[in-house]
């Protein structure tokens, strides 16, 4: 920059009008004069310029006005937190399935033979008892077949007495005795056989339970395996889920387990393990448990789909927090323990969830002090203030 000055007045010199001018030597010498007492105080000027350029962090006016003012800005206030300390707690270790509801007995109320329904007794969403006469179909011509051998058995059968008692004098042959004592068990046979295929036409509940909907009505002409209704036994639930093989060493029999579904999203169904397959699926490695659910008001039902979590130990020495003290970025989560008095970051692995507290696996230890309230108003190295303590169990 000086550089630059110096030649602009070099230029300004050397083409100056007055150079030019006629006179004398005398008016020459001052015409210098003058120009050189112009360039002095320009190249004055120029240093000064350039001293006080180099030197303006310096001046009280320039750059130090500015950097006074900046050092001098009032200190942070303490933000008001409140706190929680880490402790450890005993914390179960459950496995967690999901499940289908399946009816303790389940079957499709059908018919056997091809008849006329002529009498029904029994209402949708009925409950029954075992043996329940269910639905009469058209029986009037085995009836009447029944009737027929019943009188040839009775013929039958008095003409055997008869014969025995003439045996006894010595008026019968033996051999006439054989032969009507088997024809007296081929009439009973067939009385039997009569009255067996007249219970096909008495339809009855093989066990006790709950009756789904009518799908036919009275004067239907029905055919075997056509449906007649359904009948559930569910006073208990099966409760089918699958495990990894993995944990096949931690499940028994007799195992309890708690089990919700969306239906009642605030009841918890408490259950026990009934049966183990003894397959393991060669495809998807995993192991069918059958669990067995209590239902004496029938409000599960058969196909609902239900979480499961069977507890299979119990850690006595987890490292516990509140959820609220965990805060979750991209790069992870972290909690703000609180040191001399202020919010220090501190990145942590998350484990087991269980009611409102937080399993911490790495980053913490027992007795560290972490913000659970006015995390939004604090960052890494904010100065902060206590102004309450909560025990861990009440943070959650």
């Amino acid at each position: 920059m000086i550089k630059q000055s110096c030649l602009q007045i070099y230029s300004f010199v050397s083409n100056s009008p007055e150079t030019d001018l006629p006179g004398s030597i005398f008016s020459k010498a001052n015409v210098i004069m003058k120009k050189t007492t112009q360039i002095i105080i320009i190249l004055i000027m120029v240093a000064a310029g350039a001293v006080g350029w180099h030197f303006r962090e310096r001046l009280p006016y320039i750059g130090g006005a500015q950097k006074t003012t900046a050092t001098k800005r009032p200190a942070q206030a303490p933000q008001e937190v409140i706190v929680a300390t880490v402790i450890r707690k005993s914390l179960p270790r459950t496995i967690t399935a999901v499940g289908t509801a399946k009816a303790n007995e389940s079957v499709d109320v059908t018919s056997k033979v091809t008849a006329k329904v002529t009498h029904m007794d029994f209402a949708a969403g009925q409950k029954v008892k075992k043996g329940t006469l269910l639905v009469q179909l058209d029986d009037l011509e085995l009836q009447a077949n029944l009737s027929e051998s019943q009188a040839q058995r009775d013929n039958a059968r008095k003409l055997y007495d008869r014969a025995l008692k003439l045996y006894d004098t010595k008026n019968v042959p033996r051999a006439q005795v054989d032969l009507l004592q088997s024809e007296l068990a081929a009439s009973e046979a067939k009385v039997s056989g009569d009255r067996a295929r007249i219970s096909d036409y008495r339809i009855s509940a093989p066990f006790s339970g709950i009756l789904g909907f009518r799908e036919v009505s009275v004067g239907s002409l029905v055919r075997p395996g056509d449906v007649i209704t359904t009948l559930d036994d569910i006073g208990t639930i099966k409760l089918d889920f699958d495990l990894p093989e993995s944990y096949l060493s931690e499940v028994h029999p007799d195992q309890k387990f708690r089990a919700k579904t969306i239906a009642y999203p605030d009841r918890v169904f408490e259950g026990v393990v009934g049966t183990i397959a003894t397959r393991v699926d060669a495809v998807t490695r995993a192991v069918r448990i059958r669990g067995l659910v209590p239902n004496e008001d029938g409000v599960l039902k058969p196909g609902m789909f239900l979480s499961v979590d069977l507890q299979v130990s119990i850690d006595s020495n987890a490292l516990m927090i509140a959820e609220e003290a965990i805060v979750t970025t991209v790069s992870g989560p972290h909690v703000y323990v609180i040191k001399d008095d202020k919010a220090v970051r501190a990145p942590v692995k998350i484990g087991r969830r269980i009611n409102g507290l937080a399993e911490i696996t790495e980053g913490l230890s027992e007795g560290d002090v972490v913000i659970v309230e006015g995390i939004q108003k604090v960052k890494d190295g904010s100065p902060v203030k206590t102004s309450s303590i909560l025990q861990t169990s009440e943070a959650s």
